[in-house]
């Protein structure tokens, strides 16, 4: 059975082998062609190695214009955030001064009031004593 197995597949490699070798076209290049071809590859190649050349230095330009934006946009960062240190400091006393104000404000208008209070407390006060010795 393992002899059968082994012979049919032999065999059917063996077809596939010899259609493939009759049925494939034969090359036709010369050895001069594939010379001529491979001269031509070799004398294309300096401009390709310029062009790469070119390219990277052209890619490196970019890069160092990049790092130069780059370092402006963290200077400028730096300055933006003193800036911002020294904004937030005067909003602080700014909102601490107008909490001074509203408190001093609020203690005024408590003062007033009292002592408005206080007054018509005295006036009210001495009317009732009046009217009580009179009777």
């Amino acid at each position: 059975m393992k002899q059968r197995l082994v012979c049919i597949v032999s065999i059917f490699f063996a077809a596939m082998l010899i259609s493939g070798l009759m049925g494939a076209p034969r090359a036709n290049a010369g050895y001069f062609d594939d010379f001529l071809k491979g001269v031509k590859v070799l004398s294309e190649l300096p401009n390709d190695v310029n062009e790469i050349k070119e390219n990277y230095q052209v890619t490196l330009d970019k890069l160092e214009e990049a790092q130069g934006t780059l370092e402006a946009y963290r200077q400028q960062n730096e300055e933006l955030m003193a800036s911002n240190k020294e904004l937030a400091a005067t909003v602080s006393a700014l909102t601490e001064a107008q909490e001074i104000r509203e408190a001093n404000a609020r203690k005024t208008r408590i003062m007033i009031i009292t002592g408005a209070a206080l007054l018509a407390g005295y006036f009210i006060l001495l009317r009732v004593i009046r009217f009580v010795l009179r009777k």
